[in-house]
């Protein structure tokens, strides 16, 4: 019988902090000690969400006393909340963190700056945070004491061109990416756009010249393929809960029709993402932790489509995060997550 690990969620009240607490209740190696808000501080969670059967109360700030006794920290704090609480907590903490946040997801300050309009509080410590996208950096999250969860758009992506990036099967300057996801993406803000009477039988884009997720995309694009790509990035709002589905174009010549050979290559030992001979649908992986993947060449344009499903709260946010925790700490991949796959 392993040992359980005590565990503390920073931001449990959020969409993607309660999508990690249910999780967390059902995994057999985790003991759920701390959860905070500020707007539910000493509240027992089951009563601010009957649909979670816990008894655990939400504290205002997890501070370090707290965190002395805690094996690994998440944090589902918005932008630029995780560098803020590390700075006053990180020098007595000797766990592991993993943001679910986006403070840490950039390695370059600048770059940071320029994406997030702020300056990063934390520079020293950005390139001791391993990327967290296990079908790609499994042996860096491996042992890793800090891991930064990717953001749910980039975990679309990301997964959706690596088997070609890796490959070097086409030639890619540029990369055209549409992507559509539901209303959760943007948390629990009570602004209009997000009202059900605003987004209701509508749909549009958002954030259309320069989203923030674009600098993420780009350093990890560089990273893998070794050769700057610019992407043109395009993200709207579907009238849905959750839920990401991406297309992808690349400018491509001379594709053969071995997409699935090369995609199962890559893909088919993984628990969690897996190839799909027909163009995947929200529908397929909402709720689980499971990513499909579709490509098919148009020949007559000279244009490789890539389609990607994801849950954005599962795979593009917490059950991400308990993969990553699960890799880092050497249990199965999937302990905690066993229903949220195919291979059941």
């Amino acid at each position: 019988m392993k040992k359980k690990i005590n565990i503390a969620i920073a931001g449990a009240s959020g969409l993607t902090g309660t999508e990690l607490v249910k999780l967390l209740l059902g995994h057999p190696y985790a003991q759920l000690e701390h959860i905070s808000s500020r707007t539910y501080k000493g509240q027992e969670i089951g009563a601010v969400y009957p649909g979670i059967e816990s008894r655990l109360a939400f504290t205002e700030r997890i501070g370090p006393s707290q965190l002395k006794q805690t094996d690994v920290l998440f944090l589902c704090l918005p932008p630029h909340d995780s560098m803020h609480y590390l700075k006053e907590v990180l020098a007595g903490y000797g766990g592991m963190v993993i943001d679910v946040g986006s403070d840490f997801r950039i390695r370059d300050p600048e770059e940071y700056q320029k994406w997030y309009g702020a300056k990063h509080l934390l520079p020293e410590i950005l390139d001791r945070f391993v990327y967290g996208l296990p079908e790609i950096n499994s042996q860096r999250i491996k042992g890793a004491k800090y891991i930064a969860n990717p953001g749910c758009y980039p975990t679309s992506v990301l997964l959706g061109v690596y088997p070609l990036l890796d490959s070097g099967l086409v030639d890619i300057d540029s990369l055209m990416v549409d992507s559509k996801s539901g209303v959760s993406g943007a948390g629990r803000k009570c602004k209009d756009p997000y009202l059900f009477i605003h987004l209701n039988e509508n749909f549009y884009a958002y954030s259309p010249e320069g989203h923030r997720h674009i600098g993420e995309m780009e350093q990890e694009i560089e990273s893998i393929y070794k050769k700057r790509v610019v992407v043109s990035f395009t993200p709207h709002l579907l009238p849905l809960s959750r839920g990401i589905f991406s297309t992808i174009y690349v400018k491509a010549k001379n594709i053969d029709a071995g997409l699935q050979a090369l995609y199962e290559k890559y893909y088919g030992q993984c628990f969690f993402v897996n190839y799909s001979r027909a163009v995947p649908q929200i529908r397929d992986v909402a709720g689980t932790n499971h990513c499909l993947i579709c490509a098919r060449h148009d020949r007559r344009a000279g244009v490789l489509k890539v389609f990607v499903a994801i849950d954005n709260l599962v795979k593009g946010a917490a059950g991400q995060a308990v993969q990553n925790m699960n890799i880092a700490l050497g249990f199965a991949e999937q302990e905690g997550l066993k229903l949220q796959g195919i291979h059941t």
